[in-house]
């Protein structure tokens, strides 16, 4: 879905403003494009060609009122400022060090777990109902070592597993297995535009779980599930 961007490239002379982004609206600017996700329809939108017409703030969209009330009609923003949102994650530098487990049975009762609460939820589910299907996060901060232990046996398992295929899938099963033992990453969705495409991975400080760099680094973050 693209919405026109009719304000692209020049002034149109309204005044400038700064408004909310909607709740479960998320935003990111790739090159000359945005890039919209809205978790209540489950749908992206690209702003194409808007330039320097509209600039993400900490504080939400500063654009001119016609291209304001553009996205205000399409229920993108808010009149009312909402709690603060915590910045993205940057773009993770290295893989994580795993250990070597011959025998990584100790935890393929919680992949099964995980991979049994993923297919509950559905294969075609939207993101928001994985997000809300995932245990809560431990109130301690991550263990690497742990992280690593169970990411090792995570991917010495998941070929057994149907479905791994899916970068929603492999990052839901990954996280709720975490979570099942205490431990957390941050899930940031990424995207990128001509062609357009959408992905996610997990992520810890500046190691990335379930990918690798380079693949990722092709993503701008519109979104981080912390």
């Amino acid at each position: 879905m693209t919405l026109d961007a009719p304000f692209a490239g020049k002034s149109s002379g309204l005044p400038l403003e700064t408004r909310p982004v909607a709740a479960g609206v998320f935003m990111a600017r790739v090159g000359d494009d945005v890039v919209l996700l809205d978790l209540r329809s489950d749908a992206y939108a690209c702003l194409a060609g808007v330039g320097d017409g509209l600039v993400l703030t900490e504080a939400g969209v500063r654009a001119d009122l016609g291209l304001l009330d553009l996205l205000a009609d399409a229920d993108l923003l808010e009149r009312d400022p909402g709690p603060p949102r915590r910045p993205l994650p940057t773009a993770p530098l290295r893989e994580l060090d795993l250990p070597r487990l011959r025998w990584p049975l100790a935890h393929a009762s919680s992949l099964l777990a995980a991979a049994w609460r993923a297919a509950s939820v559905g294969s075609r589910a939207p993101i928001r109902d994985l997000i809300g299907a995932l245990p809560p996060p431990p109130s301690a901060r991550p263990d690497p070592a742990r992280v690593a232990s169970v990411v090792s046996g995570f991917r010495r398992l998941l070929p057994w597993v149907p479905g791994q295929g899916a970068c929603l899938y492999r990052a839901f099963v990954l996280l709720t297995m975490l979570r099942r033992v205490g431990q957390d990453a941050t899930w940031v969705f990424g995207v990128r535009t001509w062609p357009f495409g959408a992905h996610c991975w997990l992520q810890l400080e500046d190691a990335v779980l379930d990918d690798d760099p380079e693949r990722v680094a092709r993503y701008t973050p519109i979104m981080a599930v912390q």
